[in-house]
């Protein structure tokens, strides 16, 4: 990815706006009863990303926390929300990605046992990535930048049968009439607002069939 939207400086006289004029996202979700994870959000003007894991069914599944001790699992800039929602390292996000020419977001999700994910700003990116391996070995990587465990304190079934999502919505939650109207106001603030996508891999492990479908909107 060489480009992640961005759009104009959430600030107007002198007062911080409640909700970020853009929230650019990559995501799963899932139908009926499935969650949803969230691999990136975007929030101005943080230059972190937002990885959360949403229970859409706590009566089904119960509520997902993580671990108090998770912190010793990964190196990312700290967590929200009981550990549901963990952030990204700084300065892998919005501008700071962007200035640095891009990089590479990964996610691992081995059903049943957890959801890492990691960031890779250029040029540090990970040679079985940047070579385009076929079988690129996330344990060589280091610290993931975020890490789920499933067990006890959330149900492996809270994410299953995903699909993948790419958007760019306006005004995150609350949102607030001075955000609005920059949006309807500026269009000029938001030329910068795209993805600048190079791949999207999905990699399944030996005679797993782990891609049922592609989906898409015109």
């Amino acid at each position: 990815m060489d480009h992640i939207p961005t759009g104009p400086f959430p600030y107007a006289n002198k007062s911080i706006w409640h909700s970020s004029p853009i929230w650019p996202a990559w995501w799963m979700n899932g139908d009926g009863a499935n969650g949803e994870f969230d691999m990136f959000e975007g929030y101005e003007p943080n230059d972190r990303a937002s990885i959360t894991i949403h229970d859409w069914n706590a009566n089904l599944y119960g509520n997902c926390t993580i671990p108090s001790n998770i912190t010793q699992y990964y190196n990312g800039s700290g967590n929200a929300y009981g550990g549901a929602s963990q952030f990204s390292p700084d300065d892998t996000s919005l501008e700071p990605f962007n200035k640095a020419g891009g990089g590479v977001y990964v996610m691992q999700w081995d059903h049943g046992k957890f959801i890492r994910e990691w960031t890779f700003v250029k040029p540090n990116i990970p040679a079985d990535i940047l070579n385009g391996s076929p079988n690129p070995n996330p344990d060589t990587w280091g610290m993931p930048n975020a890490y789920f465990p499933f067990g006890k304190n959330c149900n492996s079934e809270v994410v299953n049968n995903m699909y993948l999502i790419l958007n760019i919505a306006f005004c995150n939650p609350p949102v607030t009439e001075e955000c609005k109207d920059v949006v309807r106001m500026q269009p000029e603030a938001f030329n910068e607002t795209y993805f600048l996508i190079n791949y999207m891999k999905v990699f399944c492990r030996p005679n797993e069939q782990c891609l049922t479908g592609i989906y898409g909107s015109g």
